[in-house]
């Protein structure tokens, strides 16, 4: 009798199992692949590496818990060099809810290629219910950009500032600072730069030295230099600062560079700031001979230049006049030039004359009332071998006794 009752209850047993599978068969066959979003992006860039945030997604649309296991990541290269390889820890999700599996992977190109990342994303999505277990692998592929990164960098944006300092025989020695400043949101190096001053011809009058160096994202770097430019620079009727090199990123392990050449017009200063000086004034000065012929009066007017500069000095376009002054009124007696130029060399004296003949016609027409003689020379003072200049107007006075 037990030996019935025992085979009953396993016959009822054996049945209830198999109707119990077959419903959880039916129910795992119809069971739904979880709904997986996956975000990867760029977190972070630096010279030796990039970080990758990985965001997994995944939500368990099935009646019953399911368990993911096995994730690995696998980021390859266009040309198939592996930047990282890692696993993520996996977990169970209950029925009807979502987890979020997150990784942040560092990865260096070095020197591959870095513009499309292709991420492979795999594991296992399973579940077990009983004796009963299933399984979904998961295989997913993800396309990471950095084409954009690395298409928009972008040259430095320079700013020349210019000193002119001392002036010397041929050329004046000039002081600049260059600010760089990197407007792309990683580490970039400037290198290879050269900063020639040139004319609107093309033809190069100066150079400035420029070092390069290291600009942080977002940032400026101050360079301090030193440079020259040809005193013959100031006969071009423009003056141009070219500065051109290399710029270049090292983006975690991959370098990328772009040549940038920038111009901008270099403001001159007058002639008259850069010949001038506070301290040691050119001294000009004039000597009046006056003596009576019988041509007339006849007035000897030497002209003495002493040049304090280091730099030769031409004094061209000389006009001497001699007039009379009566109660601030002139009147104009006579006049001669000096074709040649005057030449006065630095720290020397130079020297040049002229002789105005006043016929006695002329001299008869001076106003009673006239109390002075005017000697006066003007001239353009320069610069030796350079066309722009400095009017000037050296007057002395002499007593009109001579004719009384």
């Amino acid at each position: 009798m037990r030996k019935k009752l025992f085979k009953l209850l396993l016959i009822i047993v054996t049945i209830l199992y198999i109707i119990i599978g077959a419903l959880l068969f039916i129910n795992i066959q119809v069971m739904e692949a979880p709904e997986i979003i996956i975000d990867i992006e760029v977190a972070e860039i630096n010279p030796d590496e990039a970080v990758l945030h990985t965001k997994i997604n995944i939500d368990n649309t099935n009646s019953f818990d399911i368990l993911v296991k096995n994730l690995e990541i696998i980021t390859t290269t266009p040309d198939g060099y592996e930047v990282s390889h890692v696993k993520l820890a996996g977990g169970k999700i209950p029925s009807n809810e979502k987890k979020t599996f997150i990784k942040d992977v560092n990865i260096a190109f070095a020197g591959h290629s870095p513009e499309l990342l292709t991420s492979k994303i795999t594991g296992d999505v399973g579940m077990n219910i009983l004796f009963i277990q299933k399984t979904i692998p998961l295989n997913i592929g993800v396309v990471t950009s950095l084409e954009k990164v690395i298409n928009d960098f972008a040259a430095p944006n320079i700013i020349a500032t210019v000193d002119f300092n001392e002036v010397t025989t041929e050329e004046i020695k000039l002081s600049a600072i260059i600010e760089a400043y990197n407007p792309n949101s990683f580490e970039i190096y400037i290198e290879d730069i050269t900063g020639e001053i040139i004319t609107e011809t093309g033809r190069k009058v100066g150079y400035i030295d420029v070092t390069g160096g290291i600009l942080p994202p977002k940032d400026s770097l101050e360079i301090n230099t030193t440079g020259w430019i040809l005193l013959e620079a100031f006969n071009a009727e423009k003056i141009m600062f070219n500065i051109n090199g290399i710029a270049g990123a090292k983006i975690a392990g991959f370098e990328k560079n772009l040549s940038f050449d920038i111009q901008t017009r270099l403001i001159v200063p007058d002639l008259e700031e850069l010949i001038l000086s506070k301290d040691k004034p050119v001294h000009l000065s004039i000597k009046a001979n006056n003596k009576l012929t019988l041509k007339g009066l006849i007035t000897v007017i030497n002209l003495e230049v002493h040049n304090t500069y280091k730099i030769d000095l031409t004094i061209k376009d000389i006009i001497c006049r001699l007039y009379t002054v009566a109660d601030d009124d002139t009147h104009l007696l006579g006049e001669n030039t000096i074709d040649e130029e005057l030449i006065a060399e630095s720290g020397q004296i130079g020297f040049a004359s002229c002789e105005i003949t006043i016929p006695f016609s002329k001299i008869f027409t001076i106003n009673p009332s006239s109390d002075w003689l005017m000697v006066s020379v003007t001239a353009r003072l320069t610069i030796k071998g350079i066309d722009p200049s400095i009017y000037v107007d050296i007057r002395g006075y002499t007593d009109i006794h001579i004719f009384r």
